[in-house]
């Protein structure tokens, strides 16, 4: 793969997405995404070109087609190379069938399953059941079903229960009829009433009586229709040739075919001359009934397999019978199917590629239980899925727990589902690099929720995919650490690292416009903008380094640039200049190469103005530092403003003490640290309800020692621009309401 093509319309959201992806030196994209922007919508979207449902796609609000158009090199992708990972599916479960057996094996498989579906074909010929059949669009499997029930079999497959039907060849069938003649819903109906069943008994003493007057006949051993069997078969030979003669009972001669045949014909019309016999007819006068009345007609020694008690046996009988129809087929497929099973006795499981596949997940993931398929056999040949059972050891007791065991008991944390979530998509992947297919992976936020261990091992993962040489990677995530370390193991660097950016629905992909590091590149770019989005920064450098106290108010610097961080004596007094010497100590940056105009203004009002012009698609780290600092200023001077103009007792209850303010000005000026959060505890003790949760939203989006006094900044960059923006408007009508 060199180029892949994305062009998209009206895919779930995504109004438009036009790029292309080169993976001619790199066979890997990190695409860092806000929530809510385009990576659930474009993974739900490779979804649908997965599995051949690309007519399906669509936006859903407003109910418009999809239009998709992705290409390879300039071929329309193949939904065989495409693979998506979503972030997390409690339900998954992957076939790993194909991870338990080689190539050879395989064949085998094979060539045993299209036998058994050529013996079925003839099954369902003498049977009339079909194999398969659709109704309203749904697909059941009816006719091996049918025979697993009727054999009360254990084990849900015709192939692994051959065994049961060997004895075939004992079968003598009683007479020539179809399965579903006789076992149809509306004759069975009829053939189990209580008043059908009374006629058999009554038809079958009578018959005992006929039976009786011919010597040479006995019930279960040559009956009616077997005699019927030896005249056909004589006839056919030409048995009466030369004078041969027939001997019943030692004292009825048959001596041509004739005499046998009006013998036959003689005890057929007795049979039928019984008026419970004529009264059995009467039962099956609706259309299905017409031909087991001309059966009956035929042969009236079937009736006593009507009997309730025989119906079950007759079941058997007739579907053995069948199958020594189909005589040849079943012995070629008993004979390639007990190879098939020697074979299988002698496969380790340490030794295929399942275990190499679970060997991977273990030696990354840390879990309870170790695991192993309980029903080897009948997944290797494709008859069930593989049942993967969870073994759970404690000291000298083992328990074996099914999935469905182990997710009623609820034993699992979330980690440790999502960590069972990931072992089907290895086992997936694994079955994938088997294939040897070109593979498209589209890898959505994979490593939301988990833990830094475990995102480490989703990551080094990942680097073994990548060096596949027919495996491409697109990964999509919110959150900016795991892009950031997905960029650095991974080698994704220059084009390959992308922001996603979004007008009224449309989706463009850009080039990370810091890639590495975001202070060096606002050094090199002094702009108002960066000069305060570097105070942070600045201020950490005090603490870590030394302060030079070089500030023109003589404060250590650490104060001086606390004054822009929180609302304090000075806040509103620095200017933009007042910063260049400090940046010239702790950045090295020689002199700001601002228009003068911009020297002489207050950072504080620059912040404001700054601030105003942000908008939802400016995502970049400098513009959620600078609103979370215009937030906390903003919900500050409102706090203060209330406090100092509250006429009654207020307490300061930091720390568990609960200590009466005497002095509010003096109180303000005193705090040291969390000064948000210390204004917040005064406050609540008289402000309006509403007015605190939105300031609650302040203290928990805008915390001091996580976002913006700390080098740490990705929790603020992962935080969604959208809600910082929001929560700004908000504090800022707090205030212009409050001064109204």
């Amino acid at each position: 793969m060199r180029i892949l093509s994305m062009n998209l319309k009206n895919c779930y959201g995504i109004k438009s997405l036009d790029f292309n992806f080169d993976f001619s030196k790199k066979g890997a994209y990190a695409i860092y995404a806000r929530n809510g922007l385009m990576k659930t919508s474009l993974a739900k979207t490779l979804k649908k070109v997965q599995t051949g449902k690309d007519d399906e796609i669509r936006d859903e609000i407003f109910n418009e087609k999809g239009n998709v158009d992705i290409k390879i090199d300039g071929e329309k992708i193949e939904s065989q190379k495409v693979f998506v990972i979503d972030s997390f599916e409690e339900k998954y479960q992957s076939d790993v069938t194909n991870l338990l057996v080689d190539y050879e094996t395989k064949k085998q498989i094979k060539d045993i399953l299209d036998i058994r579906d050529k013996l079925f074909k003839q099954l369902e010929k003498f049977s009339g059941v079909k194999v398969k059949k659709t109704y309203l669009g749904k697909t059941t499997y009816e006719l091996e079903d049918t025979i697993i029930k009727d054999f009360s079999l254990k084990q849900n497959s015709f192939l692994m229960n051959l065994k049961v039907f060997a004895d075939y060849k004992e079968i003598e069938q009683p007479f020539d009829i179809a399965y579903n003649e006789i076992f149809d819903n509306s004759i069975q109906k009829n053939i189990l009433k209580e008043s059908f069943q009374s006629k058999i008994r009554d038809f079958l003493k009578k018959s005992n009586e006929i039976y009786d007057e011919y010597k040479f006949l006995k019930k279960g051993y040559l009956t009616l229709p077997k005699l019927k069997n030896i005249y056909k078969s004589l006839d056919e030979d030409k048995y009466f040739i030369n004078n041969n003669k027939l001997l019943l009972n030692g004292t009825d001669l048959i001596e041509n075919e004739s005499i046998l045949k009006n013998k036959i014909d003689g005890i057929e019309k007795q049979l039928k001359d019984i008026k419970e016999f004529k009264d059995i007819n009467k039962f099956f006068n609706n259309t299905k009934g017409v031909r087991l009345n001309d059966i009956l007609e035929l042969n009236p020694d079937i009736i006593e397999w009507l009997s309730e008690e025989k119906l079950p046996e007759l079941k058997k009988i007739l579907w053995k019978s069948y199958i020594k129809k189909s005589s040849n087929i079943f012995e070629e497929l008993y004979e390639k199917y007990e190879i098939l099973l020697k074979k299988i006795s002698n496969i380790s499981i340490d030794e295929t590629p399942w275990k190499r596949a679970l060997n991977i997940y273990k030696k990354r993931f840390t879990v309870p239980y170790d695991m192993k398929i309980s029903n080897l056999t009948s997944s290797i040949i494709g008859e069930s899925i593989p049942k993967i059972e969870f073994l759970f050891k404690n000291d000298n007791k083992e328990v074996n727990l099914n999935r469905d065991e182990l997710e009623d008991l609820k034993i699992l944390s979330q980690g440790e589902k999502r960590a069972l979530y990931l072992l089907n998509i290895i086992f997936d992947i694994e079955q994938i690099k088997q294939n040897n297919l070109e593979t498209l992976f589209i890898i959505d936020d994979i490593a939301d929720s988990f833990d830094y261990k475990n995102k480490y091992a989703i990551i080094e993962y990942l680097y073994e995919l990548l060096n596949e040489s027919n495996f491409y990677l697109i990964i999509l995530s919110h959150n900016f650490d795991f892009y950031r370390t997905v960029c650095s193991r991974l080698g994704i660097n220059g084009e390959h690292r992308l922001f996603a950016y979004s007008q009224k629905g449309n989706i463009s992909l850009e080039k990370e416009k810091y890639q590495k590091q975001p202070f060096e590149a606002w050094k090199k770019n002094l702009s108002t903008k960066n000069i305060i989005a570097l105070v942070p920064f600045v201020r950490n450098l005090t603490d870590y380094g030394r302060d030079c106290t070089i500030n023109k108010l003589n404060l250590s610097d650490k104060d001086y640039l606390t004054n822009l961080l929180h609302e304090k004596e000075y806040t509103n007094n620095i200017l933009i200049s007042n910063l260049e010497p400090l940046y010239k100590e702790y950045l090295g940056i020689d002199k700001f190469t601002l228009d003068s105009k911009y020297l002489n203004i207050k950072v504080i009002d620059e912040l404001y103005n700054i601030c105003e012009r942000i908008t939802i698609n400016d995502v970049e780290l400098e513009n959620k530092i600078l609103l979370a600092m215009a937030i906390r200023h903003k919900a500050e001077v409102f706090m203060i403003k209330e406090i100092m103009n509250y006429k009654y007792d207020l307490y300061n209850c930091r720390r568990g003490r609960k200590k009466l303010i005497e002095d509010k000005s003096n109180f303000i000026k005193s705090i040291t640290g969390v000064q948000t959060r210390t204004l917040l505890d005064v406050y609540k003790q008289f402000g309006d309800i509403e007015h605190i949760k939105l300031l609650e939203a302040v203290n928990i989006m805008t915390p001091e020692n996580i976002h913006l006094n700390a080098f740490m900044y990705e929790p603020i960059l992962d935080m969604d621009i959208i809600e910082l923006i929001n929560l700004y408007k908000s504090v800022k009508r707090l205030i212009n309401k409050n001064c109204i």
